[in-house]
């Protein structure tokens, strides 16, 4: 009887275990599709709470994020096409270093504002950058 209560009590476990990895949100930087693999970093349109939008991949430095666009998603198209410069809600890391977004175009300067993502890390950009961001530079 005994082993019968914890067999039950192990496949009850296993269940709500499987139940839960199979209902995590988004949020988290490995279930990402469109920026898996790396190095490089993904900027979102959109935050997640608004469900990411287009993407733009970055693989280098850019001192200014004017003349760059962002691209249709694994999470639609809203704000494909729009410049990348000052539209930015989100970005994940897919780079072991820390990269930084700043406030202000062709340098690092943090006077004003910048935030720094960690390395493998998901952030969405806080209410000084959302929507303020220039450059981007890896660490």
């Amino acid at each position: 009887m005994r082993i019968r209560k914890i067999l039950a009590a192990a496949a009850l476990a296993g269940t709500v275990l499987t139940t839960g990895l199979a209902t995590t949100g988004t949020a988290s930087a490995s279930s990402l599709a469109d920026c898996q693999g790396g190095p490089h970093v993904c900027l979102y349109f959109n935050s997640s709470s608004n469900g990411y939008g287009a993407v733009f991949h970055q693989t280098s430095n850019i001192s200014n994020y004017a003349g760059y666009q962002f691209g249709e998603s694994a999470y639609g198209t809203n704000g494909a096409g729009v410049s990348v410069k000052n539209h930015a809600a989100s970005v994940d890391s897919w780079y072991a270093g820390s990269f930084t977004v700043y406030y202000s175009s062709g340098d690092r300067n943090c006077s004003y504002a910048c935030q720094t993502i960690p390395d493998y890390g998901f952030r969405d950009l806080n209410a000084q950058m959302k929507n303020n961001n220039a450059a981007g530079f890896f660490g």
